[in-house]
C-alpha cells in the first residue's frame, strides 16, 4: 500500500504572497469563476482528509458550516486535521487536533490506511513549515494577475532553493493560472 498525498492548495498573487501584510486575503477572491470552481472542486474531490491550522480552522469552521452547495458539502462532511498547540475544542468536524511534532503527526496521516489525499488549506505560517520540512508532496497554487507589493508567503525565508517540475496547468478566463508542482527531490 502505498502513502497518501500530502497536496497544499494555495492563490497567491502574482509577487508570491497569500495574504496581504495584516493577513487578509480579500483581493483573491475577484479571479474565481465557474472555471476555477471546477479546479478547486477536483481537488476536495479527492481529499481524504481536510488538513489546516488553527487559523485557518478558525476562519474556515464558521464559514462553511453555514454554507450550502458542492464546496460546503466535501469542506463539511470530510474530516479534518487541524494543528495547534492551544486549540482544545474542535467543533466543526468531524475533526482531530494535533499539538505534537509536525513531521510525525503527517507521517501518522500519510500512513492511515484512508483514501484520498491530505489536502492542506493552510494560511503562510502553516504552509510555510511543511514546506521548510519537505512534507509537501504536490503544490496545487493558482497565481492571480494582481501584485500585492509586500505579505505573506509560503516559500518566505528558506534555507535553500526549492525546484518543482509543472505537471498541470491551466489558465482560468478571469487570467488566473492553476499549476500542479512536483518538487524535485
Amino acid at each position: 500500500m502505498s502513502e497518501r498525498k500530502v497536496v497544499l492548495k494555495m492563490v497567491m498573487s502574482l509577487d508570491g504572497f497569500v495574504t496581504s501584510p495584516d493577513g487578509t486575503h480579500d483581493w483573491m477572491f475577484e479571479w474565481f469563476g465557474d472555471d476555477s470552481g471546477e479546479w478547486n472542486r477536483r481537488a476536495l474531490d479527492e481529499a481524504g482528509v481536510h488538513a489546516m491550522g488553527r487559523r485557518s480552522y478558525e476562519i474556515m469552521g464558521p464559514h462553511w458550516a453555514a454554507s450550502e452547495g458542492p464546496i460546503a458539502t466535501a469542506m463539511n462532511e470530510k474530516p479534518k486535521a487541524v494543528f495547534s498547540s492551544t486549540l482544545e475544542k474542535a467543533e466543526w468536524g468531524p475533526a482531530e487536533i494535533f499539538g505534537g511534532d509536525l513531521d510525525a503527526e503527517i507521517a501518522d496521516l500519510k500512513a492511515r490506511d484512508d483514501t484520498g489525499t491530505v489536502l492542506v488549506h493552510g494560511g503562510p505560517d502553516f504552509a510555510k513549515s511543511l514546506t521548510r520540512l519537505g512534507l509537501v508532496d504536490e503544490y496545487q497554487l493558482t497565481t492571480v494577475p494582481i501584485a500585492i507589493g509586500a505579505g505573506r508567503s509560503p516559500f518566505a525565508d528558506l534555507d535553500e532553493h526549492l525546484r518543482f517540475d509543472v505537471v498541470e496547468e491551466q489558465r482560468f478566463r478571469s487570467g488566473a493560472l492553476a499549476q500542479i508542482l512536483v518538487p524535485k527531490r
